[in-house]
Formats: structure tokens, sequence, C-alpha cells
């Protein structure tokens, strides 16, 4: 089977293109003469696959469109004609972040299954390299459903980290023996968590409407996998809404702790000048340089006035504590 990963090194815009059996099809821009059903699948960048999509695929020219427009919200949409739907899966390369989502764009007919994408996409070559084997998809629908459940399959350790990574911060605040996070380090795990519910949560209204869709609902066993990865997307668009709730009361946390700090520091502080001020004026009034200080001749002067500054402090102290201020 020929296949090309990268779209961008895709000539005629054939990532590849192939019928039921897994043999590649002579001409894949050529209509079909088949007895079963084809896989093309397109490079977006490419003049060529957009082109053919727009014109000569036989798909009505609104879903065409969306095969190929520059973005596209992820959404299911059945016509007379088909079944669209539009995808997001996390992006594994090694030189992005996951939240930097890819869409794939499926359209699937009587004819077979025609699939668009950006930028590679490895459930949809995972998928391809089962054909000629026993784990083949037996229909265009089935290869949609695979194709969802691969992309959920890539996306729940993902969200599962996020998750784990905020459990990590909270046990940290509620440790008092640890020194508390900074705020800073909840902001990029929110901004994750809130840019992969930007796309699942429309995504999973896309699932919806697939798991209803004639193609589906001919095929028990099919319409039970859906569904299933349906409950799968809709635990993890719940997990993600649960993560930035939970960062944000983490955060509170966080910017409480710090306050109840704070005040507790100025409190010492201000219990510390309240006790030296009657001291700092005592000390004020003996060292001004002018006849008649006490106790200024006597050999015992310097520790007469040490207890006598002790015993104020202690008398403050005691008043302090008497109005219940300590």
């Amino acid at each position: 089977m020929r296949l090309i990963s990268d779209p961008q090194l895709a000539t005629d815009g054939v990532l590849f293109a192939i019928d039921s059996e897994g043999r590649d099809l002579t001409d894949p821009y050529a209509p079909a003469e088949l007895s079963g059903w084809s896989w093309r699948h397109l490079a977006q960048t490419s003049d060529e696959a957009r082109e053919w999509v727009l014109s000569k695929s036989g798909i009505p020219i609104g879903e065409a469109k969306a095969m190929v427009a520059e973005h596209a919200r992820p959404r299911c949409v059945q016509s007379d004609q088909g079944l669209l739907f539009i995808g997001r899966g996390v992006n594994l390369d090694p030189a992005s972040v996951p939240e930097d989502v890819k869409s794939i764009r499926v359209w699937i007919d009587q004819g077979g299954i025609v699939t668009v994408v950006k930028r590679r996409m490895r459930s949809a070559e995972t998928i391809a390299q089962r054909f000629g084997s026993s784990g083949a998809p037996g229909s265009p629908a089935e290869v949609l459903v695979q194709l969802f459940a691969q992309m959920i399959q890539f996306i729940a350790p993902v969200v599962q980290d996020l998750g784990d990574h905020l459990d990590d911060i909270q046990d940290t605040v509620i440790d008092d023996s640890t020194p508390l996070p900074e705020i800073s380090d909840l902001s990029p795990l929110r901004l994750r968590a809130v840019s992969l519910h930007r796309y699942l949560a429309p995504m999973y209204d896309a699932a919806i409407t697939l798991c209803n869709a004639p193609q589906l609902t001919s095929s028990k066993a099919l319409k039970a996998e859906a569904n299933l990865i349906k409950d799968q997307l809709g635990r993890i668009v719940e997990e993600l809404a649960a993560i930035d709730s939970r960062a944000s009361v983490t955060r509170d946390e966080i910017i409480s702790q710090r306050s109840d700090q704070l005040n507790q520091r100025v409190y010492v502080l201000t219990v510390l000048a309240g006790v030296c001020l009657p001291l700092s004026v005592l000390t004020g009034m003996l060292g001004m340089n002018v006849g008649g200080i006490p106790l200024g001749e006597t050999e015992w002067g310097f520790w007469l006035t040490t207890i006598g500054m002790l015993t104020l402090m202690a008398i403050t102290l005691g008043v302090l504590r008497l109005i219940k201020w300590i």
C-alpha cells in the first residue's frame, strides 16, 4: 500500500487511496469502478485535492466546502447523499503540544469514505494498515467509528495527565509541611484544559448525531460501539470541565492561605510594635541631652531602667491579653 505520512510531501494531494481489500487505486481521482468501496485520504494543503473535493468528488457543495475549509468546528451533518463528520484529535508530534489539536474531515457515502487532513493523522494510518487483514473495517461507517475510537484513545491519557498534575498541586496545598505552590503553576494547566474543552465539547455533540446516523443504526454492534465511545468522550469533556473548576478552587485556596500567612505576619509585627511603643517613648525621653535625667549619676541606673522597661513590657502584654488582642 502506498502511504505518505506528511501531507506536505504528497505532491498530488493523495496520502493513500485504497479499495476495501487494501489495494491501491490506479487513479485516486477517477470515479471508482469497484464492486465494493474505497477510502481516499487527502491532504488539505494540496490544490489538486481541494479541486477534486469541491467539483469532482460528488460531495454536496456545502459539505465539500467544509471538508477543505481552513478552520472547521467539530460537527456531524446527515444528508440524503451521505454523512459529514468533522473531528479533532490531540497532536502527539514531538515538536508540538497535545492541545494543539488536529482536524480530520470525513465524508462517507455508498461509494466509500473520503478523509481530508492538514497535518499527519496517525489514527488514519493505523486503520489503513489493517486493510487486507482480519481486523479490517467492513464498511465506510466502520472506518469512521474506528477513527473516532482512535482519536479518543489518544485524547484520554492527555486528559488523565492533566488531572494527575492537578492532584499533585492540590496535595501540596493541603499538606502543611510543604511550601505552597505558585499560582503560575496552575495557569498552563487551566489553559490546556480550556483549550481541549473548547474543541471536545462540540465533538461530543457531533458524536450524539453520529450515533443516530442511518449508516450506524443498520448495525447494532457498530452503533453500540459508537455509543460506548461517545460516552467515553462525554466523561472526558466532564473531566476537562471539572479540571478547570478544581484549578479555580485550588487557586482561590492558594490565595487564601497566602493571605492568611500575610495577615499572621502583619499581626505579629503589629503586636511587637504595640509592645515596643511605650519603650520607645521611655528610651527617647531618657536619651535627651538635658539636665535632670533620673538615675543619670547612679551606679545602678542602667539596671534599674532595664528592669523598669521589662516591667512595662509585661504590663503592656498583660493589657493586650486582657482586651483579647493576643
